[in-house]
């Protein structure tokens, strides 16, 4: 940080501002409600007890896949994709 230049204490230095404290986070809501039917669900259920919709990715909640689970999906069905043109590509015409 800088001294502001106009403000000086007594003996004549610059006075240097206090560093601000950033706010403290606010807390998540302990219940939540099923964007489908409006049951209340709490922070540990991943299905709605009313409708059984998941709630997976709402409110804080894990999502359905991680990241690394997409990736293999998406290598597999690379591999699969190419298996099926390597067998089309030896049938004879």
């Amino acid at each position: 940080m800088t001294a502001d230049p106009q403000r000086r204490d007594e003996s004549g230095e610059p006075v240097t501002p206090a560093p601000t404290v950033p706010e403290p986070a606010v807390p998540r809501p302990t219940v939540s409600e099923c964007p489908l039917c409006g049951a209340v669900a709490q922070p540990n259920e991943l299905r709605c007890p009313s409708c059984n919709m998941t709630l997976a990715g709402i409110d804080g909640r894990p999502g359905p896949f991680s990241r690394r689970v997409l990736w293999w999906w998406a290598a597999a069905l690379v591999l699969i994709y190419l298996v099926v043109v390597a067998v089309v590509a030896l049938i004879p015409a």
